[in-house]
């Protein structure tokens, strides 16, 4: 009897850290499945391969949870691989495009070119990319984007109502269109409460370092920031601990973080990654897998504002007062949007 195909994830970790550690790269092995008796029908095969660890609280976590719901619904096998240095991307995918496995996931800007080249060397492999902010031109290729700048928009309300300085810092990852879009809506939304609040944006460069989110989190409180939202994947905890540590509040971003400190977490903006990477495997299952470019928005509950349920209980009465009413006013422009008579407007530039 063959290996399980869910094993290969480990084989092929242990092999990669290997190569990391020398000079010469190592071809990781071949994917094993066990074997099929006849008349019985193989099991479908999905991998995930992603460019940060798990962990983060946020899209990867999202991603993985949501696999593991598909695999169990829709009896497949599955391998998830964290391929956190970039000369891993390829390889691996060429490992497990090999194998012939039906469906590979990617996600980010960050796995783009190594998607494109082993996709185009794989035309027989349907891939899936998850927020690429690029497009493909290729017939087995599924790109999943976001409108999430609609969210930061209802961010900026919330951020607006509640600043008792007029001063509200955005901590980005890296300096991509889409990041500069939300910064620019959730400065739209902030001033539509208060056209004289400014808004700080920080350039973090990195989505993966949580140390440095608290340094950017204690330096913008430095600055007056009193409530900072972030687009940073797992270097946002950072800023979340520097909210505890000095006494801010924060938007957090990917996934609700009101649990891991209620305290500081006034709601937190949502690209539903998960459901998305979900609703690719149901239609690879149900055979409505198609290529393309699809925009997931708030009017199709792709994106959102996931509200704190806790954090009335660390406000004053007078902030519970505001609090309330920009959850109304929330409401409210998210009914404008989703009916068509309010346009976020999508602001790419620096």
């Amino acid at each position: 009897m063959k290996k399980r195909f869910q094993t290969m994830m480990m084989v092929v970790l242990i092999i990669s850290l290997l190569a990391a550690c020398t000079a010469t790269a190592t071809q990781p092995p071949a994917v094993e499945t066990e074997d099929v008796s006849e008349g019985s029908v193989e099991k479908l095969k999905v991998v995930l391969v992603l460019p940060q660890k798990l962990g983060d609280a946020g899209p990867m976590d999202d991603m993985n949870v949501n696999l593991q719901k598909a695999a169990t619904d829709f009896d497949i096998d599955y391998a998830v691989f964290e391929a956190t240095e970039a000369s891993q991307y390829e390889e691996v995918l060429r490992t497990y495009a090999r194998e012939d496995v039906d469906l590979i996931v990617t996600s980010m800007p960050a796995m783009v070119e190594a998607t494109r080249t082993v996709a185009s060397e794989f035309p027989n492999v349907k891939f899936t990319i998850l927020f690429p902010l690029n497009t493909f031109d290729l017939p087995n290729v599924n790109v999943v984007d976001f409108a999430i700048w609609e969210a930061y928009y209802l961010a900026g309300i919330l951020a607006g109502s509640l600043t008792d300085t007029y001063t509200v810092g955005h901590g980005i990852g890296a300096e991509q269109s889409a990041l500069l879009a939300n910064y620019h809506a959730f400065t739209a939304g902030a001033q539509s409460i208060n056209p004289d609040i400014e808004v700080m944006r920080v350039n973090a460069n990195t989505f993966d370092d949580p140390a440095k989110g608290k340094d950017i989190g204690i330096s913008m409180a430095g600055q007056g920031a009193d409530i900072v939202v972030t687009d940073l994947a797992s270097t946002g905890l950072g800023v979340i601990e520097a909210a505890e540590e000095v006494g801010f509040f924060v938007i957090g971003d990917s996934s609700p973080h009101h649990d891991l400190s209620p305290s500081v977490i006034l709601g937190d903006t949502l690209c539903k990654y998960g459901p998305a990477l979900y609703s690719a495997i149901a239609n690879l299952v149900n055979g409505t897998w198609v290529s393309g470019i699809h925009h997931s928005n708030l009017a199709e509950g792709g994106v959102g504002l996931s509200i704190s349920p806790r954090i009335a209980e660390f406000l004053t009465d007078e902030q519970k007062e505001r609090f309330e009413t920009a959850s109304k006013i929330i409401e409210e422009k998210i009914d404008l949007i989703v009916n068509g008579s309010l346009t976020v407007e999508y602001n790419p530039n620096p």
